[in-house]
């Protein structure tokens, strides 16, 4: 046997070294990227969940709830007959929402709304306490080069969520 035949040279280890640290830096930028697309699934998935939840409390306080949507974030509001106004709520589940790398349309009746300011306390959408809501379209676009989803809702049926193709 000769010197040479026993072991790796030190250019051997380094080429090992060095697709050892491409393989581990792709499987790395691989997850990051799934977890924006786990983000925004989550997020379009807790709105259709809220507005359903909002939906409900609607009907059992015999109260019209109202959602108002904005580029960069939603907020619950309540009709206050007394007052004749809409009031945000601030606390629990329906507290102000604001959302990052995402942008948020909706679309009621055909005439799309931009995002408006969310501080606005009008709704887009209103869940009467008859059960029914403004049949509507939002749109969560992401900041990145990806897919939307799209959370809607025909007034009458549930509020469901698909990722638009």
């Amino acid at each position: 046997m000769t010197r040479y035949g026993r072991g790796f040279t030190l250019i051997e280890m380094l080429v090992v070294v060095v697709i050892i640290g491409i393989l581990a830096s792709t499987v790395v930028l691989g997850f990051m990227g799934s977890d924006r697309e786990q983000n925004l699934r989550t997020e379009a998935e807790r709105l259709a969940t809220l507005i359903e939840m909002a939906r409900s409390e609607a009907v059992q306080r015999n109260e019209e709830w109202g959602i108002a949507i904005g580029a960069a974030g939603y907020q619950f509001l309540v009709f206050d007959a007394v007052q004749r106004r809409w009031v945000e709520q601030k606390s629990g589940p329906f507290r102000a929402r604001k959302t990052t790398d995402m942008t948020l349309s909706v679309q009621v009746d055909a005439l799309t709304l931009p995002g408006t300011n969310a501080k606005d306390s009008a709704p887009n959408i209103i869940m009467f306490s008859s059960g029914e809501q403004t049949p509507f379209q939002i749109e969560i676009t992401p900041q990145w080069k990806s897919d939307p989803w799209s959370v809607r809702s025909d007034g009458l049926s549930r509020t469901s969520v698909q990722r638009r193709v």
